[in-house]
This record gives structure tokens, sequence and C-alpha cells, in this order.
């Protein structure tokens, strides 16, 4: 589905904010919505908040503010929702996009967000489209959460980097090897088995995720539960390890998707400000 007509365009008042609020509650159900009080004074003082239009219908948004560590600034990209009903149809893809613009004009060179890896339709705008990068990987960032898409499972997050003038990497002509083993499971579902250690003379290595994790945690609370722990021991001992997450490869119809990953050392990007020191 696609809707040439949405405009997006900046949140800048009170009763903008309670449209946003709307959003919020709608997708995060149960969740305390961002307060007017904090929406409005972000708008006021560097943050970029932007609003997807049909009409005059608010169908999306987006909520980002300067974030600073370590002597530099950067833009913290909080949230971002879509109404159920017009999902798919690329316009989470287009908020970032007017996001990044507005954050050049306004003299950022990097962003920065959290997304759950395991979350692949995520994945796939984040690195795969947009082409940021990750390095850091939080176990629990946001402790236990009841909604529908995060209960019963640690909320472990990507904390991803968008170089907003920087070229995306190429990863194509890279000797790769795959990372995980895993086979077709019950209900078609997929199962992680096994970490491959034998990545001799690899300079990109591809990890299986599940292509509908939701999915997954709907029929398999206990085979959602190994794809997160494998993911994470595999993730971290690579991050850890000087790798990064790259590139997304989609495989369409079948059921996991693939990250890539090379040497960061080889992107020529600069660290992080929470990487200094490290």
């Amino acid at each position: 589905m696609t809707l040439p007509d949405i405009t997006i365009r900046p949140l800048t008042t009170v009763s903008e904010m309670y449209e946003l609020q709307k959003i919020e509650d709608l997708v995060w159900t149960g969740e305390i919505t961002t307060p007017i009080h904090q929406t409005i004074t972000v708008a006021r003082n560097g943050g970029i908040i932007l609003g997807a239009f049909l009409g005059e219908e608010m169908i999306g948004m987006l909520y980002s503010f300067p974030g600073f560590y370590n002597q530099q600034v950067y833009l913290c990209s909080h949230s971002m929702a879509v109404k159920k009903e017009f999902r798919s149809g690329g316009i989470g893809e287009r908020l970032k996009r007017a996001q990044a613009e507005a954050a050049i004009k306004a003299g950022y060179r990097l962003m920065t967000w959290t997304y759950d890896p395991l979350e692949t339709a995520n994945g796939y705008l984040n690195v795969g489209k947009l082409g940021a990068i990750c390095t850091t990987y939080i176990t629990d960032c946001y402790g236990e959460m009841e909604d529908p898409m995060n209960q019963g499972l640690p909320t472990d997050r990507f904390k991803v980097e968008w170089w907003l003038k920087e070229q995306r990497p190429d990863l194509s002509a890279g000797k790769e090897k795959s990372l995980l083993v895993w086979k077709q499971g019950n209900n078609r579902l997929p199962v992680p088995k096994l970490i491959n250690d034998d990545l001799a003379g690899a300079e990109v290595v591809s990890l299986s995720v599940p292509a509908n994790f939701q999915q997954i945690k709907e029929s398999d609370l206990g085979l959602a539960r190994e794809w997160r722990f494998m993911t994470r021991q595999v993730l971290t001992d690579y991050f850890n390890s000087g790798w990064a997450v790259a590139g997304f490869r989609l495989r369409r119809g079948e059921p996991v998707h693939e990250y890539l990953l090379t040497y960061r050392n080889s992107l020529g990007l600069p660290p992080a400000p929470w990487q200094k020191g490290e």
C-alpha cells in the first residue's frame, strides 16, 4: 500500500502534541504517553518532532531530542509510530528521511535510536534501507514491559548509529560465512541450533534472525527466548571483538532474514560518543 498524498511536517503546537499522544496510546496500549510539557519543550529547544498527515488526520509521528555525551551533540530518535491501518505503506521510511533532512539542516551529523534486533521489519528499515550501523547491544534495555510487543521477554536493544553525511558501506565483495545454523521446526517456525565457530578468513558474516518474531512469541514463547538468548550471545561477543552490523539481507518468503556484520574499523567511521575511551 502506497499513500502518495501523505504530507510530513514539524509539530510545533500544543494541539498537535495532543494528536501525537493519541497515536502513542493507540500503538503502545497501556503505556504512559509522553507529557505535552515535554514534547513542546523539546520542539522549542533543538528537538525534531514530525507528524505524517493524510489530509488533516495525523496518522504517524516521530519524536527526537538532542543528546550530549563526551562533548559531542547528536540527535536521539526516541519513538516513531504509525496507525495500524496505514502501515506497510512506507510512511516510517518517509518520516525517517524527513527527520534526517531536518537534522542535517539543524547541524547534526549523527543520529541514534534503539530497537529490538529481532523485530526484522525494523532491521530492514533501519539497517537495510537507511544504512544505520550498530556496535552496541544493550541487554534488557528498558526492563520488564507489559505491552503486547514486549511482554514476556527481556527488552534487549540495538543502539544504532546513523551517520547522516557518510556513505553507507558496500559489503557485497567480502568473503562471507554464516554465524548461526538453524532448522525448521513445528509450524514451520525457525529454530536456532548452534553457533558456527569456523569463520577463518571471513570479511563478512551473516546472522540469521526470524522473519516474524511476533508470530514466534505468540506460538512458542520458549522458542522466542531461545532466539533472544542465542542472538544476544553472538552479537555481544562479536561487537566486543570489533565487528559491526552494517547490512541487512531480506529473504522474502523465507522464515529468516539476515544481518550482515563486518569489522567496524573497515567502515571509515568515527567512534560513537558513547564508545570513546572504551
